[in-house]
């Protein structure tokens, strides 16, 4: 059973308007106008410009685990670090590490792969900041940890240097096709709907026509049949009522099929990418577990 917490949360975007026309960019500027939470006491924000995009450097004196990279979802098309502060502070006031949460460009203005290559592009400018590769964790929830696996596979294939672990809240491995879930978790997932069975984003994300779904079945794109040998220690967390519930559960399976240390997190009725809503006792109990997972690691 869900907290009380969780269900007035389920209920709140259960009652919204779906499908209610806003566009893309009436949905930036409610996330840019809509109240931030504060920096807590002893946190410092340092606003930086890295790949060209906007990013924070969010610390703590003290803080002496890996730096945390956040990298946002929204779709592709919405969301910002300025965001996830609910998460990214919660994350270095309670937790030990420091993190530097990116922005990247977003479609329909930008097609991919431009997410893809800001996200490797800042993880690289990290790294000439001084972060040894060891020392970082990369961390996304939904589009955030769909770029975050696609990042990894990049760096892998192009022998760049791995990062100590992965975090991956709710994201996606099929977005050019479906899985069971897509469908049959619609009517459960509040805040998703039924968005994830249909195809609507493709163009806007990848392009028109034929180019453009080929493009969305890509490896990067759609790593449903990636081979994940030499994968990072990765933690999966994902609620059993989201529609992308099966593409953490497979992703999972498909990581420990490689024997990569993997630990998947399932809550029960939870929202879409509920741990960065930090107040909610079970997204609590999974950043627990997250850092418990990330200071086992032994390199």
């Amino acid at each position: 059973m869900p907290s009380k917490e969780a269900t007035e949360l389920n209920n709140m975007f259960k009652n919204m308007v779906r499908d209610s026309g806003r566009t893309y960019i009436e949905e930036r500027e409610d996330g840019r106008t809509r109240p931030k939470r504060p920096l807590p006491e002893g946190v410092t924000l340092k606003e930086l410009s890295l790949a060209g995009n906007y990013a924070e450097l969010i610390e703590k004196p003290g803080n002496n685990g890996p730096l945390v990279m956040y990298v946002h979802g929204g779709g592709f098309k919405t969301g910002a670090a300025e965001e996830r502060r609910e998460i990214t502070f919660e994350i270095v006031e309670k937790y030990g590490s420091n993190v530097i949460a990116n922005n990247y460009r977003l479609s329909p203005e930008n097609k991919w792969p431009a997410h893809l290559e800001d996200c490797v592009n800042t993880y690289s400018e990290i790294i000439k900041m001084g972060y040894k590769p060891e020392d970082i964790v990369l961390m996304g929830e939904s589009a955030g940890a769909s770029l975050i696996i696609a990042m990894v596979l990049y760096a892998i294939d192009n022998k760049l240097p791995l990062p100590k672990a992965t975090v991956l809240y709710s994201g996606s491995i099929n977005h050019g096709g479906h899985f069971k879930s897509h469908f049959e978790n619609a009517e459960t997932d509040y805040m998703l709907g039924d968005s994830v069975s249909k195809d609507g984003d493709i163009p806007e994300i990848y392009g028109p026509g034929e180019e453009g779904i080929k493009l969305s079945k890509s490896k990067y794109a759609s790593p449903i049949n990636a081979d994940f040998t030499g994968f990072p220690p990765t933690y999966i967390a994902v609620s059993d009522a989201e529609a992308l519930f099966d593409d953490s559960v497979l992703l999972y399976e498909a990581l420990k099929e490689k024997n990569v240390n993997a630990k998947i997190h399932i809550g029960n009725d939870l929202i879409h990418a509920y741990p960065i809503f930090h107040t909610l006792p079970e997204s609590i109990e999974t950043m627990k577990e997250t850092f418990e997972f990330i200071n086992s690691i032994n390199l």
